[in-house]
């Protein structure tokens, strides 16, 4: 309810928020799709749960990319035209430098001193 409240101030503010979240969420998942995409490609050993999409994963995994891709590009853009300071769609730019910023820290921190999940084996099985 509280985010509802920033549309009566404010309806940019809010396309923004919800924009910026809605990116967010899918770049998040085309980090993994990609992946398994690649993995595919090269007719790599996957090891999969319980679920698989079988001999249709390929393809839709590529639909999977393309769909996110093309959100992820229509996100950003404004919801009103003319475009003026006032009613710019800023989830882009705040996403691009939030990006940058993390690349950064990894650059210059993140890959000295993280070590990733730790895995305890037990007789040759995970734990």
């Amino acid at each position: 309810m509280l985010l509802s409240i920033i549309n009566i101030g404010s309806s940019t503010a809010l396309n923004a928020i919800l924009s910026l979240s809605t990116l967010g969420l899918y770049v998040s998942y085309l980090i993994p799709i990609n992946l398994l995409f690649v993995k595919r490609l090269r007719r790599e050993q996957i090891t999969f749960g319980p679920f698989t999409l079988g001999r249709y994963g390929l393809c839709i995994n590529a639909y999977a990319i393309v769909f996110g891709i093309y959100v992820s590009i229509f996100l950003p853009f404004p919801s009103e035209v003319p475009v003026t300071v006032a009613t710019m769609n800023y989830a882009g730019p705040v996403f691009g430098v939030v990006l940058l910023l993390a690349v950064a820290d990894w650059v210059f921190r993140g890959r000295r001193f993280y070590n990733g999940p730790i895995h305890e084996v037990q007789n040759g099985r995970q734990a």
